[in-house]
């Protein structure tokens, strides 16, 4: 853990979305803390510190800042992970979702991001698409203001270096600038 880093010491805003938003799926602030969640920090790989602050200014460009909701995620947290979204949204939802078998995150060089404007995450799908609106295109014939907001956080993201993750979500990005973009 010696090239981990935490976000917030870098001036990068953040907050674990499931320390902050656990309750939802029924995670406990104790079960948290035994798969070693122990606060709202989000700590990464260093490798990844230059390239998000290179994202962030690109976004202020557009009166936006990012903000990193998930970060390095340990072996353990995946299975208390799969264990709770299994018994909340059933084996297939939680495959669409939830790759337990790379765990991207337990590597510390895959993210989840958001855009952060007025003070408050901005919301870049409706809810009421559920798990759906996480996925690129979604919204391409839909809901345009949503597929322009997820387009300008794929294209910043990928111009600094990330790549999206195997799912297709637009907030999950890994760090592989030597890979093609994939968006």
């Amino acid at each position: 853990m010696k090239n981990f880093v935490f976000i917030d010491e870098y001036g990068i805003l953040g907050s674990n979305f499931y320390w902050q938003k656990g309750n939802e799926i029924g995670l406990l602030k104790e079960e948290l803390k035994r798969v070693g969640l122990t606060d709202e920090r989000i700590k990464i790989h260093k490798d990844l510190i230059k390239p998000l602050l290179t994202a962030d200014k690109e976004l202020q460009k557009h009166g936006y800042q990012i903000y990193v909701t998930e970060g390095y995620r340990s072996k353990e947290l995946y299975e208390l992970l799969s264990q709770k979204m299994v018994k909340r949204i059933g084996e297939k939802g939680k495959n669409k979702i939830l790759n337990t078998k790379d765990m991207p995150h337990s590597t510390g060089r895959s993210i989840d991001v958001a855009l952060w404007k007025d003070n408050q995450v901005f919301r870049l799908h409706d809810k009421a698409d559920g798990i759906n609106g996480y996925f690129i295109n979604f919204y391409k014939e839909k809901k345009p203001k949503y597929q322009k907001l997820q387009d300008l956080l794929t294209g910043i993201m990928q111009d600094s270096g990330f790549r999206l993750g195997t799912k297709g979500e637009y907030f999950h990005f890994n760090y592989n600038p030597d890979m093609p973009r994939n968006y």
